[in-house]
């Protein structure tokens, strides 16, 4: 297959599942979860079929290891589909769960012992201050009725704070 035919059909994929996933949650609130599962399950299903041959190939990593990992790739999902319980914006929560730059770079220097080069550190900084400036133009737009009072604003406001550290 084609690089650029497999990027665009990734980017469109993409985009289209967060467009669906975004519309399907305004109109039924809560059903992130079941779509989760939905795509947990067929790409399972997919991959027993088509990678592992029914079971009859051997994997490349042993089982209890793929199992940790997608389990807690489903809890994070799951946790950041609670996150549009609230009233956070799909681009913000988006650009949240794109923006584990820091996370990852803390775990390899930690954990990997790895060293990064000064380009890379400064990198991480612009995209963070990015999110940091998306997060707080976001911020002014949490909506409130005209008709609320400020301690409901406030509310409303720690609300959208929620979602925003939910999806972090």
């Amino acid at each position: 297959m084609n690089t650029i035919l497999a990027i665009i059909l990734v980017f469109v994929g993409c985009c289209s599942n967060v467009v669906f996933l975004e519309l399907l949650v305004r109109e039924f609130p809560g059903c992130g979860n079941i779509v989760t599962f939905a795509q947990f399950a067929f790409i399972a299903l997919e991959g027993f079929i088509f990678h592992t041959n029914f079971g009859r190939k051997k994997p490349a990593i042993p089982i209890r290891n793929y199992v940790i990992m997608v389990t807690m790739f489903f809890t994070v999902s799951v946790i950041n589909n609670y996150a549009l319980n609230f009233s956070i914006s799909m681009p913000l929560h988006m650009i949240f769960r794109s923006g584990s730059l820091i996370a990852n770079m803390v775990l390899g220097i930690i954990i990997l012992k790895k060293r990064y080069t000064r380009g890379k550190y400064i990198s991480i900084a612009f995209v963070s201050l990015g999110i940091c400036i998306c997060t707080i133009m976001s911020a002014k737009q949490v909506n409130v009725d005209q008709e609320t009072t400020e301690e409901q604003g406030f509310y409303a406001f720690l609300r959208w704070l929620l979602a925003a550290l939910i999806t972090c």
